[in-house]
Formats: structure tokens, C-alpha cells, sequence
């Protein structure tokens, strides 16, 4: 059995686990309608459910049941730099072969798991935000409707002229449109979890596990970077590549035919090339990713400041309003003002808390739309 990778949110989520318990887990939960959901046990159920992780598996087997025969097979270890006869290189080349095939299998697996990890995070966020933007048109709808209904009385007694109130009526159709396309946001962000944990596409669990802010700390981004060129797992398959490249670079006859020195020479250049281009896009990805987290970390000072600005303000139209000297149309507007401020900062929060994430494991970010896909269409 396999042991599951752990990936570490802002919230401290433990995800060390066997994949036959996490199967398990999937057979018992996964079609079941639940009340509630921690973003730890949509995770154990994600990983359960995504057929990309069995299917990467099952292709552990396959491949050390090939690199296994293809050891029998061979019956002499040679040299680097020597010559030797067809028969011996190819069986050579064909072990190394299968062996690389099945240790990026193992890679594989473990980056399938990271990417999995990781897109459930992001789905789990993208409900809560949805759900905190679908509150937001909810006060703007209140609030609309209460100018609404000011706006008819002051047609009624003549105060206010019919143009108000047409203008009043347009708005607040316009509130109920922007409410019911919230609405359809947040069912399509609870589409797209469900998908992925595996609950039917109507279940509406409460995701109850909020996300603390805390500031990405790294001493070096140079350091930073080489670490994650020295576990992302396409550095390493390039790497790898190399190493097999060279092998063949010294057997002229390791692809079964004779392979004249100058195309064998620049494959292995190729290969090279190929190396430095996955280092330079992968290094490049995750200064990326850092320079979006930092930016993210100056403007949170400012939504947190903007925050405590509308709950003074709602504090003072409700205490004019309890005095007599405020109107009801003001404490709303506090509370609309209150409810976006709120919003703004809670999505500051779980955007940096995924991009954090994403700057550990870079390579999980670009393959978590293939993910989720598979995932979707397994559960079609």
C-alpha cells in the first residue's frame, strides 16, 4: 500500500493516509448527501474518488511488473563507455527503459495526489466565496428594495418626482437579476465540488472550515526555487531522460539497429535542451506564484482596514438610527458596504491561501484543470 502525500493549508489539515482506507471512506460517504463537510474530509473523499488516482496506480504495477521482466531478461551489466554486441545493448537499454517507466509512475502518482490535494482546496474556497458574493446581492437586493419602497411613498405624497421611482423600479429589478446570477454562481461552484468529492450534483453540504491569514514566509526565493526544481516531478523526468539519453549516446546498437553517432549525440543535446527549457518553465512558474502571493499581502492591510471602516460606519447608522436622527435606508447602506468589505477580505484570504499552496507544489496548478475534467467525466 501507498502512502498519500500531506499537503498543509493555512487551516493545518493532516492528510497522512493509506489509499485502501481512503477507498474505503469513498464506498461509505462519496454517494451520500452530508450536512457538512470539513475541507479534511472533502480531501480523504476527493482522493477516494478521482479515477486519475487509480488509474496512476494501477499503472505502478503495470510498469514494475514490465521493468521485473525486463530485469530477468538481462543476463550481463555493462560497462559505461564500452562497446558491446546488439543483443546486450538492447536488453540494456530495454531494462533502463522500464525502469524509468516505472519510477515516474511512482512520480506520477505522488503528482496526481498534489494536484488533487489542491484542486479540492480551490473548489472548497470557490463555494465559500460564492457563497459570501450571493450574500452581498442579497443585502444590494434589501437595500434596493428599501429605496423601492421610499420612493413609492414619496410619489404617494407627492414629494418625490415619478422619474425616482421609475429609476428606483429599474434598480431593483436589476438587484433581483445580480442576486439570481449570484445564485447560479454559487450552484456552479457547488457543481464543480460535488464533482470532485463525489456527491450528487444537488448536495449543498455547509463547508465549515474557515481560513486564518498568514503571511508566506521565505528567506530566499532563490532557494525556494531550487527546492521545488529538485521535487517537481517533470524536472525530474527530464533529468532522468538524460541519464538514458547518455546510455544510448554509448550503444550504437541500443534501439535494436545501428544508430549512427551524430543522431545519437544529438538526441542527447535534446535532451538537454529539453531539461534546461522544464527548469527555466517551472522556475519561472513559482517566482510567478510568489510575486501574486506577496501582492496579495500588501493590498490585505488595506481590506482589512477598509473592514473596520463600514463597521464603524454601520455602527454609527445603527446608533442614529436607534437615536432617531438616522433613517433605515442608511443602517442598510452600512450593512450593504459592511457585507462587500467582508467579502473583498475573506476572498483576499482563501486566494492567498491556495496560491501558498501552489507555491510548494507549482506543477500541481497547471495540470488541475485535467484533473478535475477526469474527474467529471468519471463521474458522467
Amino acid at each position: 500500500m501507498r502512502k498519500v502525500h500531506k499537503i498543509i493549508v493555512s487551516c493545518v489539515i493532516g492528510l497522512t493516509m493509506l489509499l485502501t482506507p481512503i477507498i474505503s471512506y469513498a464506498d461509505d460517504n462519496a454517494t451520500n448527501t452530508v450536512a457538512s463537510l470539513t475541507l479534511s474530509d472533502a480531501t480523504k473523499m476527493a482522493l477516494a474518488h478521482d479515477e486519475t488516482i487509480k488509474k496512476a496506480s494501477a499503472e505502478i504495477d503495470r510498469t514494475k511488473s514490465l521493468r521485473d521482466n525486463a530485469q530477468d531478461a538481462v543476463q550481463f551489466t555493462p560497462a559505461p563507455g564500452n562497446v558491446y554486441g546488439p543483443q546486450i545493448e538492447v536488453t540494456w537499454t530495454g531494462l533502463l527503459r522500464a525502469d524509468l517507466a516505472y519510477r515516474s509512475s511512482l512520480k506520477n502518482y505522488d503528482a496526481k495526489i498534489d494536484t488533487v490535494e489542491l484542486d479540492v482546496c480551490k473548489k472548497y474556497w470557490d463555494v465559500q466565496v460564492a457563497q459570501e458574493k450571493l450574500d452581498v446581492q442579497d443585502k444590494l437586493k434589501q437595500q434596493a428594495l428599501v429605496n423601492l419602497q421610499n420612493a413609492r411613498a414619496g410619489v404617494a405624497s407627492g414629494a418625490v418626482a415619478q422619474s425616482t421611482l421609475t429609476l428606483a423600479e429599474a434598480q431593483y429589478n436589476q438587484a433581483l437579476n445580480n442576486y439570481n446570477l449570484a445564485q447560479h454562481a454559487l450552484d456552479d461552484a457547488y457543481t464543480a465540488f460535488n464533482q470532485v468529492v463525489g456527491l450528487d450534483p444537488s448536495a449543498r453540504p455547509q463547508l465549515t472550515d474557515e481560513v486564518s491569514f498568514e503571511p508566506l514566509q521565505v528567506a530566499s526565493l532563490d532557494t525556494a526555487v531550487s527546492q521545488v526544481l529538485e521535487e517537481a516531478p517533470n524536472v525530474w523526468q527530464a533529468q532522468q531522460a538524460i541519464d538514458l539519453k547518455q546510455w544510448a549516446f554509448n550503444m550504437m546498437y541500443s534501439s535494436g539497429t545501428y544508430t549512427p553517432y551524430d543522431a545519437r549525440e544529438k538526441e542527447l543535446e535534446e535532451a538537454k535542451i529539453d531539461y534546461e527549457t522544464v527548469k527555466k518553465v517551472m522556475a519561472q512558474a513559482t517566482r510567478d506564484i510568489y510575486y501574486q502571493v506577496k501582492q496579495l499581502e500588501e493590498g490585505y492591510n488595506a481590506a482589512l482596514e477598509a473592514q473596520k471602516m463600514a463597521e464603524e460606519k454601520l455602527r454609527v447608522a445603527n446608533a442614529n438610527y436607534s437615536a432617531g436622527t438616522g433613517v433605515k435606508a442608511d443602517v442598510v447602506a452600512a450593512e450593504v458596504a459592511l457585507a462587500q468589505a467582508n467579502e473583498a477580505l475573506d476572498e483576499l484570504v482563501r486566494q492567498h491561501a491556495y496560491l501558498k499552496l501552489a507555491f510548494e507544489k507549482p506543477w500541481a496548478v497547471s495540470s488541475t484543470s485535467s484533473s478535475s475534467s477526469s474527474t467529471s467525466s468519471s463521474s458522467n
